[in-house]
């Protein structure tokens, strides 16, 4: 009888990674290690997609477009397209690296040799994680309409413009001036010198709104004590209120600086005409 011919083991991983080097290379490689690489990795691959972006759905809603903004949708509404711009100039570049990414893949296919097949590897992986990346500023840009739809939508907002934004921005300033009180009083006991200068500036005394904080305060306190646990919602209906009750004291602060409570003018501001709806009949 012949010999049997028997097959030469080899240490090289046959199941395709980010990576591979020639046989020569392997045997400096821990193959153990590297056959769960190949063996788990797409998995692996396979979840970081769902976290293609800086920042969750959640936090974008809930962070992001109330951060320096509060509840005002207003500013809720400027803040969404402000982030959608961004993301916009994003995926404008994003497709210019993209095309010349290709072309560059392009090339490194038609040549013959082992660093090019290597940079063919790392570019097509590259690639894959460029439009993972694109993907995620797609996925951004969908929340953020949700989102914008869902505060139109809450507020009864069908159109809105620049005139309609400033109209809201003295309440929002004052709303704005009664949270950073409360924060301040919360924080360290005491009013900052920034605050003070803010209500002062939208006509709301700081003796008053520190008075009206104050005891906003020790009414929640004797609640918490009854065991009576009010969610934050009560915390911004308060503000609300302060808002509702204070919003024209920046009327007479105008007044007192410009001879008028009205010094905007309409003519600057862009207007957005309402879309007419089609008649299917």
């Amino acid at each position: 009888m012949g010999k049997t011919k028997t097959k030469k083991k080899t240490n090289v991983v046959t199941k395709p990674i980010t990576f591979s080097l020639p046989i020569e290379a392997s045997e400096n490689i821990n193959q153990v290690a590297a056959a769960r690489v190949a063996e788990k990795l797409p998995e692996i691959d396979q979840a970081t997609r769902a976290f293609d972006r800086n920042n969750s759905a959640t936090t974008l809603s809930m962070m992001t477009l109330t951060m320096l903004n509060g509840h005002s949708p207003m500013r809720m509404l400027r803040q969404i397209t402000a982030e959608v711009e961004k993301r916009k100039m994003a995926l404008a570049e994003a497709q210019v690296s993209h095309a010349e990414k290709r072309v560059e893949l392009l090339e490194l296919e038609e040549a013959d040799d082992i660093v090019s097949e290597a940079k063919l590897k790392a570019g097509r992986h590259g690639l894959t994680m460029m439009e993972h990346k694109i993907n995620g500023s797609i996925k951004d840009i969908a929340v953020l309409i949700d989102s914008y739809e869902n505060i139109k939508e809450k507020w009864d907002i069908d159109v809105w413009d620049e005139e309609l934004f400033e109209r809201e921005e003295k309440r929002h300033h004052v709303r704005r001036g009664f949270e950073l009180m409360y924060r301040n009083l919360m924080d360290g006991g005491r009013v900052s010198t920034s605050t003070i200068e803010y209500m002062q500036q939208y006509g709301v005394h700081p003796q008053v709104a520190m008075t009206e904080v104050s005891g906003y305060i020790q009414h929640t306190a004797q609640q918490i004590k009854n065991h009576i646990l009010p969610h934050s919602n009560d915390l911004e209906e308060f503000m609300d209120q302060m808002a509702d009750k204070y919003y024209k004291n920046a009327d007479k602060t105008a007044e007192r600086i410009f001879g008028k409570s009205d010094f905007l003018n309409p003519e600057y501001m862009l207007r957005l005409e309402k879309t007419e709806k089609k008649d299917d009949t």
